[in-house]
């Protein structure tokens, strides 16, 4: 039995949690963290916030932890798995994930319910992939992308770190998505983008 904890108390950990219980043989969640100290001691689905990052840290030094990050923001995601070098980041797939074996994942990464993943596909840590997403063949994630639900990744796609991609967006096939994009909600995307941009729209357009 692994102890593990979930770090960010928003609503996405609730997703995550649920997904903890329902791999109980394996993880006993000790409770959640989070930076904002005015949370210690509340719940979340019936879990304390037990501590912040700087006791986890602590903790991490004299005990065998595991951790997820259930933050969506690519930033704050690799903040917070730099500063923690003890934690054990583990992977969170869902029971109903449809994953070929043909694929290579890094650390960290949560995968919800209903998401399909294709051959010869490749994540990186700490990747979100929420629910009902499809990734197609060949696709690849680099660290810290965190994609919303119901997106569809089309083969041959390289999406680039530190990126988001919001509900509903399609991504064409053979598309690089550069760094620190932000892919608005049912944007339908159907050329490279540029780094550190936003695109919204149909079809996706940077927005000025």
């Amino acid at each position: 039995m692994k102890n593990i904890v979930v770090i960010g108390s928003g609503g996405f950990s609730k997703q995550v949690i649920e997904m903890i219980e329902g791999l109980k043989e394996e993880y006993n969640l000790l409770g959640i963290i989070d930076d904002e100290k005015r949370l210690i001691g509340k719940e979340i689905l019936g879990y304390k916030i037990i501590g912040d990052t700087n006791y986890l840290r602590q903790y991490a030094r004299n005990e065998k932890i595991y951790g997820v990050i259930a933050i969506a923001d690519p930033k704050i995601k690799e903040k917070i798995s730099n500063s923690l070098d003890d934690v054990i980041w583990t992977n969170l797939i869902h029971p109903s994930a449809i994953i070929s074996k043909h694929i290579k994942m890094g650390k960290g990464n949560i995968v919800c319910a209903n998401v399909v993943i294709n051959p010869e596909s490749v994540l990186g840590d700490h990747c979100h992939i929420n629910i009902s997403t499809t990734l197609g063949h060949d696709v690849t994630m680099l660290d810290y992308v965190t994609i919303m639900p119901g997106a569809r990744i089309s083969g041959n796609v390289l999406v680039k770190s530190n990126s988001m991609i919001g509900t509903g967006v399609s991504v064409l096939q053979n598309l690089i998505i550069e760094e620190k994009v932000i892919l608005g909600a049912g944007s339908v995307v159907i050329k490279n983008t540029e780094k550190n941009s936003t695109y919204i729209g149909v079809p996706a357009k940077k927005n000025k």
